[in-house]
């Protein structure tokens, strides 16, 4: 079975610049493709200059620190505490993954219970006392059964 040009190209990513060193299997095929073609030819040069420039690679040891710069990289670094409120909030609500229709529901349904609230709040002042009400009831609390405090 003829080799096409993309499966040569496997090949010779796979076992190498030598076709010669392939597996039996495909080596037949492999040199057929490459003696037939000029591209292919090319490419097994250019694979060739590589693997020579790898050869010539002389091991380096790491350095000593190598271990603490790579998880000083890994980690992620600590931001610096904004008093932002403004930032706060788009962080908070970065955490949530809501769309952004979603988001403008739950917004206008918040600040509607605000409205909602303050005018509960604004016209049942249940926590104001007059005066007059407020004597009254320190003698109710002092007069106590009839025994005075």
């Amino acid at each position: 079975m003829p080799m096409n040009f993309e499966q040569f190209k496997e090949k010779l990513l796979m076992y190498g610049a030598d076709v010669r060193n392939w597996p039996k299997e495909i080596r037949s095929s492999g040199l057929k493709a490459l003696d037939s073609s000029f591209e292919l030819q090319k490419l097994v040069e250019d694979e060739e200059r590589f693997e020579g420039i790898l050869k010539t690679r002389k091991y380096e040891e790491p350095s000593r620190d190598l271990a603490g710069r790579i998880v000083a990289v890994a980690l992620p670094e600590k931001k610096k505490a904004q008093r932002n409120l403004g930032v706060f909030f788009s962080e908070v609500l970065g955490e949530f993954s809501l769309s952004r229709r979603a988001l403008a529901a739950v917004s206008v349904s918040l600040i509607f219970t605000l409205i909602i609230g303050f005018t509960i709040g604004f016209s049942n002042p249940s926590g104001y006392a007059f005066a007059e009400q407020y004597e009254t009831n320190l003698e109710d609390f002092l007069n106590y059964e009839g025994d005075v405090l």
